[in-house]
């Protein structure tokens, strides 16, 4: 199975099709997703990100660049950030789940301070576990709407796929603005709907918003439109990269686990009343993610805004 597969709409609404016998779908879409659904389906998720994801506690996708999927991958986003830090700097991970990312930068960067904020209490007991041993490094719960530290604090703000989950792009970019130096960094990692989504058919868009529920985001901001934000709030954009076919392997992967999933209808339904429900519906989003990609619904990008 490659890329090509996943260019047909035409399979794409097989796959949905697949999904319809086992989830009411229309109500998936029409839900809304609030900052308690969040921290629940992370709290839900935690053992399928573990056994089916990454079991070293990474819950971003792995960037694999030659197309081969190796869970290597997983620090590549981590790796690139790196590249921005110097000696004493201060670095705040905005969403920093289970503290993959910063635990590795806290320990290549001795000199320098890290911090993480999440609103999910499960994944910050495991991040203050791996802080432990180190000093220079500190997990505390907080909401990147609303950041309690103070103005000009911080040299680099990162974030890898969190802040799809603000509904309010505006106060969340005013926030990260305030607490950064001035010339300091804004480096981002996050999925966005392309920038012709208005255009795309129902099924595409459906497939869209399915993806983005099962996931716990009332749905992904428009990437122009989010950028347009980001500089009347007083970003200059430095880099803005779609690395989309960067994560196939690992959509590839969760594609392969969710088919397994739907293989049986019965089974499907049963394991839906006896697994919880946020946790199953990941599968949705395993399913469709890669013909997502592939036909350019949704995009995966690296940005990196500058404060002026």
């Amino acid at each position: 199975m490659n890329n090509k597969h996943f260019e047909s709409e035409a399979r794409l609404k097989e796959y949905l099709e697949k999904i319809e016998p086992v989830f009411d779908t229309n109500t998936i879409v029409s839900e809304n997703i609030d900052k308690s659904k969040i921290q629940q389906y992370y709290h839900d998720s935690n053992l399928g990100y573990k056994l089916v994801h990454s079991k070293e506690g990474a819950v971003h996708m792995a960037l694999n660049y030659d197309g081969v999927f190796n869970d290597d991958g997983y620090y590549q986003q981590v790796r690139e950030i790196n590249e921005h830090i110097e000696d004493r700097h201060k670095v705040l991970e905005l969403g920093c789940g289970k503290g993959f990312n910063s635990s590795f930068l806290a320990q290549k960067n001795g000199a320098s301070s890290f911090f993480g904020i999440d609103i999910s209490n499960k994944h910050l007991n495991y991040a203050k576990k791996k802080a432990e041993d180190l000093n220079n490094l500190n997990f505390t719960s907080g909401d990147f709407h609303s950041i309690n530290f103070d103005d000009a604090t911080f040299d680099i703000v990162f974030e890898l796929e969190s802040v799809c989950h603000s509904d309010d792009p505006d106060r969340l970019l005013k926030e990260v603005h305030r607490v950064l130096q001035p010339g300091g960094k804004f480096i981002l990692y996050e999925g966005f709907r392309a920038k012709d989504f208005k255009s795309l058919s129902s099924t595409q868009k459906k497939s869209a918003a399915l993806i983005e529920k099962t996931m716990a985001v009332n749905h992904f901001d428009a990437i122009s439109e989010w950028l347009e934000i980001a500089e009347a709030n007083g970003f200059s954009i430095s880099q803005n990269d779609d690395i989309s076919t960067a994560i196939m392997p690992t959509l590839i992967r969760l594609h392969r686990f969710a088919s397994k999933y739907f293989k049986y209808k019965t089974l499907s339904i049963i394991l839906l009343k006896v697994l919880p429900e946020n946790l199953i519906k990941n599968a949705i989003a395993g399913l469709l993610m890669p013909f997502s990609i592939m036909q350019k619904i949704q995009t995966y990008n690296r940005i990196i805004l500058t404060k002026r």
